[in-house]
């Protein structure tokens, strides 16, 4: 709880600060056509995310708790490259380049060079899945706070101290920046904060299904599911209709579902989480058939969604007078 309430008060207090900063210097993000908002606004938020999050480690110092410092360092390196980002667009290979050598070298920080190898692909994996879903208001930072809840809940239940102690760091971290950037952002994460994120998430699976150190994993990833599929869904049809993977684009689901189909950004954000955590709920609790099953209709059901939204949002409109 402590960390938590570190990362939570430290992130909160150090948002406003962070965006005097970033205005002061011009780090603004302006609405384009594949934009989900409208009104310019400062990114670089992910520095706030940041300060809550070495702070909240300082506290775990303190404490004495088990602090998985390769995780920690490697999101503060990625956090970094993110800001670079931020400022002056960073080449796409380079970006790469880097995320793979910084999961590389935190995956041999937590076992070897079999973990090095899975890390390589893990964290960079990690760090665009969530960069590509950090489109719209609320949604990484929700899901920022689901994750470190999930992670804190099952390293608690397995003994698994440091990735208790990185969940209730993520967690708090968070959802301190969710005031500033729900329901009205008045602060963008940036990929400094994408950035950070993913290495933290990517280090916590790391942690919790790598070989050295199996947990029911499954309750880990399972916040991700939505996260997963909607990328795995655009870059294949993408992929599919020959156009550039790394572009920007708004044709993810949330962006579909905000865009097109009239929702605001907090409904979709906090249905994309519910159901996430639901998932997560169901492969904590239930038989694993059970949780499959729920796993499977929940991700079918999003991946159609905005069509049928799109029918009902019509239909609504033929009936009034």
């Amino acid at each position: 709880m402590t960390l938590l309430l570190v990362g939570f008060v430290v992130t909160l207090t150090f948002a406003p600060v962070v965006r005097r900063v970033m205005l002061s210097v011009g780090i603004l993000d302006s609405p384009n056509a594949r934009s989900s908002h409208t009104q310019v606004t400062p990114r670089g938020g992910g520095l706030a995310v940041l300060a809550g999050v070495c702070c909240a480690t300082a506290a775990a110092v303190v404490l004495g708790s088990a602090i998985p410092w390769g995780v920690i360092a490697g999101a503060c390196a990625l956090a970094v490259l993110g800001l670079a980002d931020d400022r002056a667009s960073v080449p796409p290979l380079a970006r790469l380049a880097v995320q793979v050598v910084v999961g590389a070298l935190v995956g041999a920080s937590i076992g070897g060079v079999q973990d090095a190898v899975l890390g390589a692909v893990v964290i960079p994996a990690a760090v665009n899945v969530v960069n590509f879903m950090d489109g719209i208001n609320g949604i990484s930072a929700l899901h920022g706070t689901l994750w470190g809840l999930a992670a804190l809940a099952i390293g608690g239940w397995h003994g698994h101290s440091q990735l208790a102690t990185l969940g209730a760091v993520t967690a708090g971290s968070l959802l301190g920046f969710l005031p500033w950037n729900a329901p009205r952002a008045k602060l963008f994460l940036g990929d400094s904060g994408s950035y950070l994120l993913g290495g933290l998430i990517g280090g916590g699976l790391l942690l919790s299904v790598g070989p050295h150190h199996p947990t029911n994993g499954w309750v880990v990833v399972a916040p991700l599911t939505l996260y997963l599929a909607d990328t795995a869904a655009v870059l294949s049809r993408r992929a599919v209709q020959h156009k550039p993977l790394l572009q920007a684009h708004r044709e993810h689901v949330y962006q579909l579902l905000s865009n097109e189909c009239g929702l605001s950004h907090t409904t979709v954000a906090l249905a994309v989480t519910t159901v996430n955590a639901a998932i997560a709920v169901a492969w904590w609790f239930g038989p694993r058939w059970l949780a499959l099953v729920v796993t499977v209709a929940a991700v079918l059901v999003y991946l159609s969604s905005p069509s049928w939204a799109t029918r009902a949002r019509s239909s609504s409109r033929m009936v009034l007078p």
